[in-house]
């Protein structure tokens, strides 16, 4: 496959994950806001704190792979600071995403 090519399907990608991760973040805040939960546990807002930052990080990696979809396709090579820090993004979002879930008892 062409990098020109590629880059189109990354474009593709980024756009995916920006718009399935909002849509995700949108029904998980009102599945947790819908009964008052917040209000009356704190560890549940906490957690609702750490899974909304893990969630816009995310988003951030989408929109970066986005810019690294579009820098590729135009370019025909990648842009390999956008791809480090696509790939540090994500590994924070993971890295909250997994402390989030820890600290939340089950």
């Amino acid at each position: 496959m062409n990098p020109k090519r590629r880059g189109w399907v990354a474009l593709g990608s980024g756009v995916f994950l920006v718009v399935f991760m909002g849509a995700v973040a949108v029904w998980v805040d009102q599945l947790l806001t819908a009964n008052g939960l917040l209000q009356r546990d704190p560890t549940a807002a906490r957690f609702f704190g750490r899974i909304n930052v893990a969630f816009a990080l995310v988003i951030v990696a989408g929109v970066l792979g986005i810019l690294n979809g579009w820098s590729m396709a135009h370019a025909g090579r990648r842009n390999n600071l956008v791809v480090v820090a696509l790939l540090v993004v994500f590994v924070a979002a993971l890295f909250v995403a997994c402390s989030a879930s820890k600290m939340y008892p089950t």
